[in-house]
């Protein structure tokens, strides 16, 4: 009889940004961010998205696809 493997749980978390005063979501950055390059490049097919917070800006910086980039405010 061969074993069988038990799926292990999968783990549920969650990121909150504290920064002068702004409390701030990881998950709201990336679809502000999302939203953003959806917006500026219309008809694009999204494969990658790096995504750069910069608090002390106000500021959520991205590169989609490796030539892509803008930011939009936090």
């Amino acid at each position: 009889m061969a074993k069988t493997a038990t799926a292990k749980n999968e783990i549920k978390s969650s990121s909150v940004i504290q920064f002068a005063g702004l409390e701030f979501s990881e998950e709201d950055c990336i679809k502000k961010a999302t939203d953003a390059v959806k917006k500026a490049y219309k008809g694009i097919e999204l494969e990658t998205l790096n995504v750069y917070i910069k608090p002390e800006e106000s500021k959520i910086y991205y590169v989609a696809n490796s030539d892509k980039v803008g930011s939009v405010d936090l």
